[in-house]
């Protein structure tokens, strides 16, 4: 079934590479999800942001870029989509501050060390193979994002390890199939987290619904 979802995706996507007017139409359904994310994790000029995940056309990572100023490093392994990225990039003037690079997420030759920040698209896949590899070797402190489906949608994405629903914080989202992302840093502890939920703090521990 996910793969039915991904091929529905890149079909959209390849539309909108093709189409600056289309282009424009799709990423808007980002937006919003991309400002949560954005003060959900604090992220800043300062930041050096990994895309795990995306596409045809990289919406997120680009937003990443065009909203706060950080640079932003994008994977996918899917070797179609990487020069069809590349150049849906340049045409919109942003190849000094967007790289695409073809690699698996969950590759042991992945560096880590050079990103404050790790967003994991909704579709990476599996994730609960993909999340525990690159949190294992991250940087104490690193940020990791992680979009999760509606509850209704639940079943066709991949899980979650069970450590990772207590996460540092999440935020909920008005998108048709995006639930949530969560907040997990590096080395904080489950009694220090702080919950977001549509733009409002609550202090109070809780454990991160892996839907929303």
């Amino acid at each position: 079934m996910l793969r039915w979802i991904t091929g529905i995706t890149q079909k959209i996507e390849c539309r909108a590479a093709k189409s600056r007017a289309l282009y424009w139409l799709a990423s808007q359904y980002y937006r919003d999800v991309i400002h949560r994310e954005i003060e959900l994790a604090g992220i800043t000029e300062s930041d050096h942001i990994l895309c795990i995940g995306g596409g045809i056309c990289p919406f997120s990572a680009i937003l990443f870029h065009q909203v706060t100023g950080a640079r932003v490093t994008v994977i996918d392994n899917n070797t179609a989509c990487v020069p069809q990225a590349r150049r849906v990039i340049e045409r919109l003037g942003l190849g000094g501050h967007v790289r695409v690079f073809c690699q698996d997420g969950g590759s042991a030759e992945l560096s880590l060390s050079d990103y404050s920040v790790v967003h994991f698209a909704l579709q990476v896949s599996p994730m609960e193979r993909v999340f525990p590899r690159v949190e294992g070797r991250v940087a104490h402190g690193t940020r990791l994002l992680v979009r999760r489906p509606k509850s209704r949608l639940s079943g066709l994405y991949g899980r979650l390890p069970g450590f990772a629903a207590a996460c540092c914080g999440h935020i909920v989202h008005r998108a048709r199939n995006i639930g949530s992302t969560l907040l997990y840093v590096k080395g904080e502890r489950l009694h220090e987290e702080k919950v977001v939920v549509h733009g409002v703090s609550d202090p109070a521990p809780s454990l991160c619904p892996v839907a929303a």
